[in-house]
């Protein structure tokens, strides 16, 4: 071969990298950082423009698939994508504040924040592997009440919750 050949084929290479999106292999775990707010927000595209999916709270991991800019593309445990700002994700998470428990993997990817302590109440949010949660100091049976970073108050099962303090 060439060299005019081999150089060709080796920007062409490079080009077609440039343009596909990551494979799911080449996927890296992060996990969002404290905010002031107590969440970040992850969104359906690249900027603060693109409409908010959901919040996402300190602790949580993330799959990374893809990236624009300062934006991330990230995929949660349970499959559902979206797109943060990459200034409040890292490698680690580092604990600003006096977190009780984390929340452990289940099986169908989040476990439910109920309004309760018991499968009868209602489910008021979903919270996602990795999220970190303070504890408000109510336990009632298997049942624990927890508050997230931003106010919101719920009771999540001690089953899926590690104690990190």
């Amino acid at each position: 071969m060439t060299r005019r050949l081999f150089l060709a084929f080796a920007l062409a290479a490079a080009a077609l990298l440039t343009v596909l999106p990551p494979s799911e292999a080449a996927a890296q775990t992060l996990y969002v950082q404290d905010t002031d707010d107590g969440y970040l927000n992850m969104r359906r595209g690249p900027g603060t423009g693109h409409g908010i999916l959901l919040r996402l709270t300190a602790g949580t991991a993330v799959e990374i698939t893809g990236a624009q800019g300062n934006w991330r593309q990230v995929m949660l445990p349970d499959g559902m994508r979206g797109w943060v700002h990459g200034r409040y994700i890292a490698q680690q998470y580092f604990a600003q504040r006096p977190y009780a428990f984390m929340v452990q993997c289940t099986n169908d990817g989040y476990l439910n924040l109920r309004r309760g302590p018991g499968t009868g109440f209602d489910i008021s949010r979903r919270l996602h592997a990795g999220q970190m949660l303070l504890w408000t100091g109510a336990r009632e049976g298997s049942w624990a009440q927890v508050q997230l970073p931003e106010g919101t108050t719920g009771w999540a099962s001690v089953k899926f919750l590690m104690a990190v303090n």
